[in-house]
């Protein structure tokens, strides 16, 4: 085998660990802890109805810890939408546009999305720092509220990352289709 022939297909065994590692983190990882999640919520839900029906006693901190979880979910499998190209699309206009023109647009969208992920990010981390100062908790569970609002953060970071990962895929306007 030439040199050249080696090279690229190192090259190509290189990219494919490279999107297998990128898989588990943006799309794997935030699908099971999103399924944990909602498995502890499933119980204290139950666990609620069960202390409130049977016991005349709910658990006073469940609806709260049940949106707080709610958020921590949403924001996992946001990074995994966005990862996946999978994200709901207005395209009544934009399936007539033809290429070169299209992935103009589609970069100028994925550049858009980035700056607008990028800018959320930051105002995030200012409002967790706030939180993180003050030691804001939570009325009925006394969760510190750096935990839900460092949801936002961590969504709309990996959110940035996710597409300026994929940039080349977001431009060619080529989704994964994998499930």
């Amino acid at each position: 085998m030439a040199p050249e022939q080696r090279m690229d297909q190192q090259r190509v065994q290189d990219l494919s660990r490279s999107a297998r590692i990128q898989e588990f983190i943006f799309v794997k990882m935030p699908h099971t802890l999103a399924g944990l999640l909602f498995l502890i919520a499933v119980g204290i839900n139950i666990a609620n109805v069960v202390a409130r029906y049977v016991f005349s006693a709910p658990i006073f901190w469940a609806e709260e810890v049940l949106v707080f979880i709610v958020i921590w979910t949403v924001a996992l499998v946001m990074v995994a939408i966005t990862f996946k190209q999978a994200h709901l699309n207005m395209d009544l206009f934009y399936v007539q546009v033809q290429p070169p023109l299209k992935q103009i647009l589609n970069g100028l969208i994925a550049l858009t999305f980035i700056g607008c992920t990028a800018f959320t990010a930051v105002q995030s981390w200012r409002v967790v720092m706030l939180y993180a100062r003050n030691g804001n908790v939570s009325t009925a569970a006394e969760v510190p509220m750096v935990i839900p609002h460092a949801a936002v953060l961590f969504a709309f970071s990996m959110m940035a990352v996710a597409v300026v990962l994929r940039f080349r895929q977001y431009v060619a306007g080529a989704p994964d289709k994998a499930e």
